[in-house]
């Protein structure tokens, strides 16, 4: 099992600052040149031509016209960079072999999956030293979401696989693009996403509650076993007046304020939490079948 991956000493004690976005330091492409040197002296990676080559060409730099591998990292636009990232992992890393004078063959060394292991770890520890806002995460650069986020959608996604709620599903996995999305962020859309994934599975799981999911939460209400307490409740009406009335969330020439990256990442956590605890608060209330 891969240990878990925590940010440098000098990342953790940098104080709070906030996440690098829409932007590739330059101090990161330093970083990404040592481990491109790495790659290299270990034949993790076909040689400095490969390499060049594949910059070259993400770069749109006609083969051969440029200077050299750190000037054209230098030159590229962020959004390159990360292109270069996803290509390093899916199409640069090679397994490594060698040749067993013994046996007259080739014997593996490495897999190419082991590898691509590696470039995924060090690429991730330098999104972490540079406060990025991104994450590199199974062979994709990902926008990052907190710690807490990331495990209450784990949650969410685990229970959405029931095919109830399927529809749900599908609410949930646009709300998740559109967070992760990472040269076009549409927090409104992450909003207006994750709220009707609660809705869905409100309506599948409380079909004789109502049409919105603020019906629903009303006729589920109360202090008996099995029930929404009032003052949670609100949380639920809370969470779907904003996507009904938040700017560029619901309807037009709403005025109840506008989706910030930081808080369509609060709506998807709390969404995240809502559909489980619907999930959970469903199951409950069904009678155990006798056997």
């Amino acid at each position: 099992m891969t240990d878990e991956l925590f940010p440098p000493y000098s990342a953790r004690n940098r104080g709070p600052m906030a996440r690098i976005d829409n932007d590739f330091p330059q101090t990161g492409r330093v970083a990404l040149h040592h481990l491109l040197k790495r790659l290299v002296d270990g034949k993790l990676v076909d040689g400095w031509p490969e390499v060049k080559g594949e910059l070259e060409r993400i770069a749109r730099i006609s083969p051969g016209e440029g200077s050299g591998v750190a000037e054209i990292l230098d030159g590229m636009s962020w959004e390159k960079i990360f292109d270069f990232c996803e290509r390093l992992y899916s199409h640069l890393a090679q397994e490594v072999v060698r040749y067993n004078d013994r046996a007259e063959e080739l014997e593996l060394v490495t897999a190419r999956s082991e590898v691509q292991e590696f470039i995924a770890r060090e690429l991730q520890l330098i999104f972490l030293e540079e406060n990025l806002a991104f994450e590199f995460s199974s062979g994709l650069v990902r926008r990052r979401g907190r710690r807490n986020t990331v495990d209450r959608v784990a949650r969410a996604e685990l229970v959405l696989g029931d095919p109830r709620l399927s529809s749900a599903l599908g609410h949930f996995n646009k709300a998740l693009r559109f967070f992760r999305n990472i040269s076009q962020p549409d927090p409104e859309n992450v909003v207006k996403e994750a709220v009707c994934a609660v809705e869905a599975v409100a309506r599948a799981l409380f079909p004789s509650g109502g049409k919105t999911l603020g019906d629903v939460i009303t006729s589920i209400t109360g202090n008996d076993s099995g029930q929404i307490p009032g003052s949670i409740a609100k949380t639920f009406h809370g969470l779907y007046g904003f996507r009904s009335g938040g700017q560029g969330v619901g309807h037009g020439g709403t005025t109840g304020g506008s989706a910030t990256k930081d808080l369509a990442e609060y709506v998807l956590a709390t969404a995240a939490s809502q559909i489980v605890y619907l999930v959970d608060l469903s199951a409950a209330a069904e009678p155990d079948v006798p056997f």
